[in-house]
């Protein structure tokens, strides 16, 4: 409780003297954003382009966009606490889970049109038939499918957002007006994982109203990376000749990008080509299955396309998802590949950021080999990780990433606790280099001086006095 209200004071305070030039330097600019909107809803002097959030105008420094930004301080350890109860599991590579189950809609209509199983529209649908909530904010699509976030108050506007976009959207842009246009009470959001970071500390502590706006259910999507509109635009109209008005939708299977036409027609086309148009931000997520959403939902894992894997975490998603199912909007199976799913959030949770040459060279100028380098940054990419699964992640012997690890100790390049290895800053890592190497130039300065010096003046001197015409060069 006691960090708790730590964090919901950290949110509530607007004395941090810090705005959006800092959100802009550490996160814009890092190509950090993941366009959720949240700052765009949270400040009405942010607006945005196509990839990025935009001043418009003074910024007072509030530290709002910063502070629910999904991408600066979230205290994880605390929202796991608090959310997810002890019988839950816990996966390195999924996270907490209460239930995993296979399930499909029995609303044939749904069904018609829904990107899989349909789970996601019937779950929402009985949320709002039962009170639960009074409002959903999701993604929508136009006739060319650029991502419209929307706010659904219906069974047909909900049904009117089915089917993934496989593009970026801000769908926290609409938060704004659903609290002072639509006086909403009780929302419901679906999105992406790093979306979600923003919805739990907007859950735990709003700025723009303590009635309205209150995030009721949370429903994340299984995502291992997403794309620009560019994708569509450029590579699926452009490249591949296809109409975006023709489409009905786009799917990723087993390493293929599948878009689906009005007309029955299916062009495939391997993933890799596909992968130029990759959201930047999304090479650093870690989080394959939305791990702090109260449902997770996806296909991964599930006997075939018409079916949905689920998995159930906190109370409130286990609730919810079993009245769905006694009242028969949903059917369920345990006919499920666990192993599956872990094996993909796995790939994604152990996704290193490859360090480049120019970097490589610079970094050996500090006596330290190349794989010891690779080490701490791979560290870095995974945030903490023990010997084994450092050295699962970088396909290397054990043996050697332990001798790597206890080299880079010794050089309080990392620290250790109970098992589990975790990065120290680079800022200060190479600022304590950089000491080292300048006590270590100023001593050899010193012998160069004191020492070197004055024995090869008294040579040259000594052999050369003949040519020296000048008192003032000895």
């Amino acid at each position: 409780m006691e960090m708790k209200n730590q964090v919901k004071n950290y949110l509530q305070t607007n004395d941090l003297d810090i705005g959006f030039q800092d959100l802009n330097d550490l996160v814009i600019n890092k190509q950090n954003c993941v366009f959720c909107g949240s700052c765009i809803s949270l400040c009405p002097r942010i607006g945005m382009n196509e990839k990025e959030p935009k001043l418009l105008e003074y910024d007072p420094e509030c530290s709002t966009c910063f502070r629910y930004c999904p991408r600066t301080y979230f205290p994880a350890e605390m929202f796991e606490k608090e959310l997810f109860n002890g019988d839950a599991n816990k996966s390195y590579s999924i996270g907490h889970y209460q239930k995993l189950v296979a399930a499909k809609s029995n609303n044939e209509t749904v069904l018609r049109i829904a990107q899989n199983g349909g789970v996601v529209s019937s779950l929402l649908i009985y949320a709002l038939d039962s009170g639960l909530i009074d409002g959903v904010l999701l993604t929508d699509k136009d006739d060319n499918w650029c991502p419209k976030p929307v706010i659904a108050r219906s069974p047909e506007e909900i049904l009117s957002c089915v089917g993934s976009k496989y593009t970026i959207s801000p769908t926290l842009i609409t938060y704004r007006e659903a609290i002072r246009e639509f006086k909403l009470e009780k929302l419901a959001f679906v999105g992406l994982p790093c979306q979600i970071h923003a919805v739990r500390k907007l859950q735990l502590s709003s700025p723009l109203s303590e009635v309205y706006g209150k995030f009721t259910l949370i429903i994340g999507l299984y995502c291992f990376s997403n794309y620009t509109y560019n994708l569509l635009k450029n590579f699926v109209q452009g490249e591949l000749g296809i109409p975006l008005r023709t489409v009905k939708k786009f799917d990723v299977s087993n390493g293929m990008f599948y878009v689906y036409k009005k007309d029955g027609s299916i062009k495939q086309v391997p993933l890799k080509m596909t992968k130029q148009y990759t959201w930047n931000s999304c090479q650093y997520c870690k989080d394959f299955s939305a791990e702090i959403a109260d449902i997770s939902i996806g296909n991964i894992g599930a006997s075939s396309n018409d079916w949905n894997s689920v998995l159930l975490r906190t109370d409130i998603g286990v609730k919810v998802f079993n009245d769905a199912v006694k009242t028969n909007k949903i059917t369920i199976s345990d006919n499920i590949d666990l192993l599956k799913i872990e094996k993909i959030a796995f790939r994604k949770k152990t996704r290193i950021t490859q360090i480049d040459e120019k970097t490589l060279n610079a970094m050996r100028l500090l006596g330290i080999s190349e794989f010891e380098i690779k080490t701490f940054t791979s560290l870095m990419s995974l945030g903490q990780a023990s010997e084994s699964l450092l050295s699962e992640a970088m396909k290397l012997d054990k043996n050697l990433v332990i001798n790597a690890l206890k080299s880079l100790k010794q050089r309080e390049w990392v620290i250790s606790s109970n098992g589990i290895y975790i990065s120290v800053d680079p800022t200060l890592v190479i600022n304590n280099e950089i000491s080292k190497l300048r006590k270590t130039f100023l001593e050899k300065i010193g012998k160069l001086n004191n020492e070197v010096l004055p024995k090869l003046e008294s040579i040259y001197v000594r052999n050369n006095i003949n040519q020296i015409r000048h008192k003032e060069e000895l």
